[in-house]
């Protein structure tokens, strides 16, 4: 079973979000930076904060950090991590965004193919989720660790 943090202001929310969409098949916590957890394999930074240089050296050296590309005061807090990195957002730059918003759903889409945590390839593509009134930042930053985690 995989092992997901979320760092942010809205972790909480994502962490309901990403259980929503993932069931079972993987376990996720909302982290301040200043409890301990076991080692992730996932790791979610949807703002820059300091707490964020502390859960970095959790991720698994095979582990993703998945990094909200359109809160650019992220990136100095993840600069020296040696990790692979996806971003989600609503960037043309990111890997996984929106390419629409509604009341009820969202359409997720891969831009830029990756490898899973389970070795399994995800190429470009895009699906819907249902939004359950949870903000689309937060669906999308979910959707992309669920997506990560195969």
């Amino acid at each position: 079973m995989h092992c997901v943090g979320i760092i942010g202001k809205n972790g909480q929310d994502m962490v309901q979000e990403f259980m929503r969409l993932n069931g079972e098949n993987a376990s996720c916590v909302c982290l301040t930076g200043e409890e301990q957890c076991p080692e992730l394999d996932v790791l979610v930074v949807s703002e820059g904060s300091a707490a964020v240089k502390s859960v970095i050296p959790r991720l698994a050296k095979s582990g993703y950090l998945v990094v909200n590309a359109d809160d650019k005061t992220i990136f100095p807090y993840i600069a020296p991590a040696k990790t692979k990195v996806i971003t989600y957002g609503f960037s043309g730059k990111a890997c996984i965004t929106a390419s629409s918003v509604s009341d009820d759903s969202i359409h997720i889409c891969i831009q830029r193919g990756f490898t899973d945590l389970n070795g399994m390839a995800k190429d470009p593509q895009e699906f819907m989720a249902a939004s359950r009134g949870a903000e689309p930042e937060t669906t999308l930053g979910a959707a992309a660790a669920w997506v990560i985690c195969g």
